[in-house]
């Protein structure tokens, strides 16, 4: 078996790290300030390792759930979803700025000459990807018949961001990252509307949402016997990416439609927020 979802998670978030790492190190080399490559490795090896850690405490911590397992996953997967949308919005609001700040960050460690200062922002850029990495998997996992399924897709998604992140600074770039992030963005936002409605019905497992007579717990459809999401494996593996549901009940529909409508005013705000700061910042001053 295979997961998708946390080799893609997995993916882009690894790259997303190492296109920071990347560009700090090609920047230091460039205003001639070699020696900082050494703080920058410094901060990359200690957040990889901060992440471990954290990764193994926070699974460590989930086996005092196991009483309340339904309750946990329902909030685990809401919690990974809106992070995933959360991280998807923020790549496309700054992610063609992310390049400049960094680049500015390093010039004010230098020039305050801060010792550890780059190192710190290595670190901390490595740390948040790999604790939001952990956070996303946790929801994954959920949906998933096998914590090792969760972990070996997503370390070779490692694997294969560590191929391309090598190929993208030592090809010249010619890997289109704007495609990679915006078919990813695609089936992410897939994966993170299916995690919603998922955890949605873990809590109409355990009647968050009143009895099984309200319209709200009604199924809409019933496709057990054609595509089963617990016995037939395409079914399972729909259900794991997707959040599939053979037999939804009219709560998870709309909540799996409300999700999109949500998302979709999210982008529609963002966007004209973004679109009024351009304007007014290149307007001519009258000063």
């Amino acid at each position: 078996m295979f997961s998708l979802a946390s080799f893609l998670i997995t993916l882009r978030e690894a790259i997303e790290a190492a296109l920071i790492v990347g560009i700090l190190l090609v920047y230091v080399t460039k205003i001639g300030e070699k020696k900082l490559r050494k703080q920058i490795w410094i901060g990359t090896f200690s957040g990889i390792l901060l992440s471990v850690i954290f990764a193994v405490i926070f699974q460590f911590a989930l086996g005092g759930f196991e009483a309340y397992e339904e309750i946990f996953e329902g909030f685990a997967m809401i919690i990974a979803s809106l992070l995933l949308t959360w991280m998807i919005i923020w790549m496309m609001k700054t992610g063609k700025e992310i390049q400049k700040k960094l680049e500015e960050k390093v010039d004010v460690s230098i020039k305050q000459q801060q010792k550890y200062g780059i190192l710190t922002l290595a670190l901390i850029s490595v740390l948040r990807e790999g604790v939001e990495t952990v956070l996303f998997l946790a929801g994954v996992g959920a949906t998933e018949d096998s914590l090792w399924i969760v972990v070996w897709s997503g370390l070779l998604g490692i694997a294969v961001a560590i191929i391309i992140a090598v190929l993208i600074f030592y090809s010249g770039k010619r890997i289109n990252l704007r495609l990679f992030f915006l078919i990813t963005s695609i089936i992410l936002i897939i994966v993170a509307a299916g995690l919603f409605t998922h955890g949605i019905h873990e809590f109409q497992e355990i009647g968050w949402f009143g009895s099984e007579t309200h319209w709200l717990q009604r199924y809409v459809w019933d496709m057990s016997g054609i595509l089963n999401d617990k016995t037939n494996e395409f079914g399972k593996f729909l259900r794991a990416l997707f959040g599939y549901q053979d037999k939804p009940t009219w709560l998870e529909i709309i909540s799996y439609i409300g999700y999109f409508i949500f998302l979709g005013l999210t982008f529609l705000i963002t966007y004209f927020i973004s679109k009024k700061k351009s304007k007014k910042t290149s307007e001519p001053s009258n000063f």
